[in-house]
């Protein structure tokens, strides 16, 4: 719609009375005014034109000075933003079509304008060229938009750059614009990327915006850029075109390559998957947890869902709940399975994106060793229940199995014929292996520290080798092979007949369709070579015992040789092994100043080696044959305090057949009573360390008081008991560990007496 202001009018007309008309017409035209001017000569428009601003310009094409077209040309060059309407005396289509295309707003013939032609054709010519004048604008506005976008874009013709703008230039390296016009496309796109940049041509068929595709740009100088590229067809200057976008992606690739070494250097698995059950993305720590491949996972056969053990669906399905309302979830425990078959345990934790809230990225920590050391915990529980249990009842044990193991010797004394000495042989060895076996449930469960004694390693093979005969399955062959020269070790034979029977047993265990067990023995001198090997850093040279067991079972891979010693790892199913038994034996072997080694392999069969400090030279008590009677005392009284009235019965009796008169007290309490009454006659005083009413270091601590050189023994059923420690402390050196015998107890009071 027309502005309601004055329309300012040139008119160019040498006929008077067309002039009239025209500006009668133009008088008589409703709801817009104009304002002629009318000049005769093309000289005197041209003139007037610079001073004054017109809107239109009706223009007649024969005048005295211009005729024709050439009178439009004229004007026109001069004022071509000025709308102008050509008039003209004949119909000239020719002459029309060319003014029109010249530039002219319109052409029309005087004597055919109908009433209002001429006003509307003047209002039409000043609309086109506002329209033309704000088409004009908007292609500037246009054109800088392109030329300051920060994306490079492209005009293609026949594949050709026939347009590039600033940002192209920088992007591709180029200083001027002729070094990429004219260029083939292709020639500034990498090599790699011209089989995916046809496919996506001809899959377009030059229709449409093609979607936004990632490539490498090659620059002039022959490197690459990553870009991200669309493109549309249109029509440029007439011909069919194609304008191309190219986005630098080159900080969005780097950011992608951070996050992607970030996640897969991660420790912990992270995958990214969608509500559907894809797992679409994962690092190579989540693939090795659950046991799939890269090439799996690309080929989409990955599925978490199906990945998820029953139980735990509605865990998931609170997962997913969660993050639909808050983005994420909270952390949680769960299970997969592998590929395999097998499960492994996971702390589960996931969030949604916020662009897409059905997908989402999760990290899953892998929770096998903390179960495991959740079920060590659990077993290490128990069996410090088990030691709890042990030293409640060790004391009462050991006092049940002291009058049987000192009553030995006195009736081993009073029936000499054959058939008794070897009934109370019976009686012996199985009250000895009773004591023997509280102090080894005491070791394992207490970490008590054996006895150190000579030890003939020989005995020890010779009686595993019973062992093994009398309760290994038939199919399984036992051989021994031991030096008659074989030296001795100091240690704890209990402890070392616990190790070797823990080898034995697992050599049977390796063996279940039979085979063939061989335990062997050698004196071998360790040189400093060997001892100063790093797989043999706990070796010193010197001379050792080589025991040797052997087995011709399934073997050991080297998975499984890493972990043998490890507490609680066994291969054997529940129930069937603790996986203790080779910790204990390296702890004990440790303690003796000896070490370890094992050789497997798979079907191959497994060699244990243990290797002992030796004693080359036999100490004097254990070459001489001790035929002289047990010490025997002078009369020496005796003070015996024990809360078991067998202890103090048979201690009583032991002591007064040898020579010794004996005082009893029922308690720690009762022994102070008779020491302050008797304490000058009493040569010593043998007292238990856990009684009622005063225990053993009560009772010690009151007797140094009366006397401080008062002589004391003690005795007690655990010798890490938290009361010998005491009772150290306050200055007892001798102890007897129960059950003892007769001849121990006889040669600790001698010693101590003297």
């Amino acid at each position: 719609m027309m502005d309601a202001k004055i329309i300012q009018v040139l008119l160019v007309e040498d006929n008077p009375a067309d002039a009239l008309v025209v500006r009668d017409e133009l008088e008589h035209a409703g709801g817009t005014q104009f304002a002629v001017v009318h000049l005769k000569l093309l000289g005197e428009a041209l003139a007037r034109l610079k001073e004054q601003h017109f809107d239109v310009v009706l223009l007649d094409l024969s005048l005295p000075d211009g005729h024709g077209f050439e009178t439009f040309e004229r004007l026109h060059a001069a004022v071509s933003d000025i709308p102008i309407v050509v008039l003209s005396g004949r119909a000239d289509e020719n002459l029309a079509v060319k003014a029109v295309q010249a530039g002219a707003q319109d052409y029309l013939v005087k004597g055919r304008m109908a009433e209002d032609v001429l006003p509307r054709a003047i209002r039409y010519a000043i609309e086109r060229e506002r329209a033309d004048r704000g088409l004009a604008e908007s292609e500037e506005r246009y054109r800088l938009l392109i030329e300051r976008s920060p994306d490079a874009y492209f005009v293609l013709c026949e594949g050709e750059i026939v347009f590039a703008n600033a940002t192209s230039l920088k992007l591709f390296g180029a200083d001027r614009l002729d070094q990429l016009l004219g260029r083939a496309m292709l020639e500034i796109i990498s090599d790699e990327c011209h089989d995916q940049i046809l496919k996506r041509a001809q899959h377009a068929g030059g229709e449409g915006i093609t979607p936004p595709m990632e490539i490498l740009g090659k620059r002039l100088d022959g490197t690459t850029i990553p870009v991200e590229g669309i493109s549309n067809p249109f029509v440029y200057d007439g011909r069919p075109a194609v304008q191309v976008v190219l986005h630098d992606i080159t900080e969005r690739k780097r950011s992608e390559a951070r996050f992607r070494r970030l996640v897969d250097s991660n420790a912990q698995g992270v995958i990214f998957f969608n509500t559907n059950g894809n797992i679409t993305g994962a690092n190579d720590a989540f693939l090795n947890l659950v046991g799939h491949s890269r090439e799996e996972l690309e080929a989409g056969r990955i599925n978490w869902v199906a990945m998820t053990p029953p139980e735990y669906v509605d865990l998931d399905e609170r997962c997913l709940a969660q993050m639909r309302v808050k983005g994420v979830s909270e952390p949680y425990e769960k299970e997969y399975f592998r590929q395999d078959g097998s499960r492994v345990a996971i702390l589960l934790g996931a969030a949604a994106f916020e662009d897409n809230p059905e997908e989402g990225v999760c990290f899953v920590v892998d929770l096998t060793e903390r179960k495991k050391l959740e079920q060590q915990a659990l077993r290490a529980q128990r069996i410090e229940s088990i030691g709890t249990l042990a030293g409640g009842i060790a004391h009462d044990l050991n006092n049940s199995l002291g009058p049987i193991i000192m009553s030995l010797d006195l009736l081993a004394m009073r029936f000499p014929d054959p058939e008794s000495q070897e009934l109370l042989a019976i009686v012996s060895s199985s009250a000895h292996r009773g004591a023997d076996m509280v102090r080894q449930v005491l070791s394992f469960a207490r970490g008590v520290e054996g006895r150190r004694m000579e030890v003939q390693v020989k005995h020890l093979l010779r009686e595993i080798e019973k062992i093994a005969n009398d309760t290994f399955l038939k199919h399984i062959q036992i051989r021994t092979i031991i030096p008659y020269d074989l030296w001795t070790v100091l240690g704890d034979p209990t402890q070392l007949h616990q190790v070797l029977l823990n080898l034995c047993v697992n050599a049977r265990d390796a063996m279940p369709n039979g085979g063939t067990l061989t335990i062997s023995a050698k004196n071998l001198d360790v040189d400093a070579q060997y001892a100063g090997m790093s797989m043999n850093s706990d070796a010193k040279a010197g001379p050792y015992v080589c025991l040797q067991v052997k087995d011709s079972g399934t073997g050991m891979g080297p998975e499984v040789l890493e972990k043998i010693f490890d507490p609680f790892y066994t291969t054997k199913d529940v129930g069937k092994g603790t996986g203790l038994g080779l910790s204990t034996s390296l702890a004990i072997l440790k303690s003796h100043g000896g070490f370890i080694r094992v050789y497997s392999e798979p079907m191959k069969g497994t060699t244990f080696k243990v290797y002992l400090t030796a004693q080359t030279e036999s100490s004097p008590e254990s070459e001489a044959v001790i035929a002289a009677s047990m010490p025997r005392g002078n009369g020496e009284l005796i003070l015996v305090v024990d809360d078991e009235a067998s202890v103090r019965q048979i201690t009583q009796q032991t002591l007064e057949i040898f020579g010794y008169r004996v005082i009893l007290a029922i308690d720690g309490a009762d022994g102070v009573a008779i020491y302050a009454r008797q304490g000058e006659e009493i040569a010593l005083v043998i007292t238990d360390m856990m009684m009622p009413v005063m225990d053993g270091p009560a009772t010690i601590e009151v007797l140094r008081r009366i006397n401080p050189a008062v002589r004391i023994i003690g005795a007690s059923g655990l010798a890490a008991d938290g009361q010998v420690a005491q009772a150290v402390s306050l200055g007892v050196k001798h102890f007897l560990s129960k059950p003892y015998t007769a001849e121990t107890l006889l040669k600790a009071l001698k010693d101590v007496l003297a």
